[in-house]
């Protein structure tokens, strides 16, 4: 099923289908520098316009969404939100990138989670919303907690992180 819908409105974010206008230099900087990626398994790879465009289409014509997080006032990109929806299952997982680190630390990066987060639970139906991060990265682990979601599964020490090895973390929420 494609979802239609133009914008999601959260307190301080919209969210707006990304598109290849989105794949901007700076984009591709947040997507190659270090520090934005430290957590992601995307930092072992090198992003460019191609891969980009490569990756955007692995959502047409597919249940997925992969939304670009703007600033309500001035509709300024400052990052990225998805979610891989199964629809037999009724669940779906989200992922998140705060590219622009001037915006670290404001409450943005929890808005675009639980303004998506309730679309996909409340106008969607989803029964079941997850999300996963590494327990070194403190900042999504406090998004999640904040958006409601509760600890469910602990892969102990499954990734190495700056030479140490750090256990994922998988949270979710249900409907009901």
């Amino acid at each position: 099923m494609l979802y239609d819908f133009n914008m999601l409105s959260g307190a301080q974010v919209s969210l707006l289908r990304f598109d290849k206008t989105c794949i901007t230099p700076e984009y591709l900087s947040w997507l190659n520098d270090q520090k934005v990626m430290r957590f992601s398994n995307q930092r072992f790879l090198k992003h460019t316009k191609y891969t980009s465009l490569a990756y955007l289409d692995t959502f047409t014509d597919s249940s997925n969404l992969f939304l670009a997080i703007r600033m309500r006032d001035n509709l300024q990109m400052v990052g990225t939100i998805t979610a891989y929806v199964s629809e037999n299952h009724a669940t779906a997982e989200i992922g998140l990138m705060i590219g622009d680190q001037k915006h670290w630390g404001r409450g943005i990066g929890l808005d675009a989670w639980r303004t998506l987060m309730n679309y996909l639970l409340m106008e969607l139906g989803m029964r079941k919303v997850t999300g996963g991060t590494l327990r070194c990265n403190v900042g999504m682990i406090r998004i999640m907690e904040r958006s409601g979601m509760h600890l469910e599964a602990v892969r102990v020490k499954q990734q190495i992180v700056e030479g140490d090895a750090q256990d994922e973390l998988y949270y979710s929420k249900f409907r009901n």
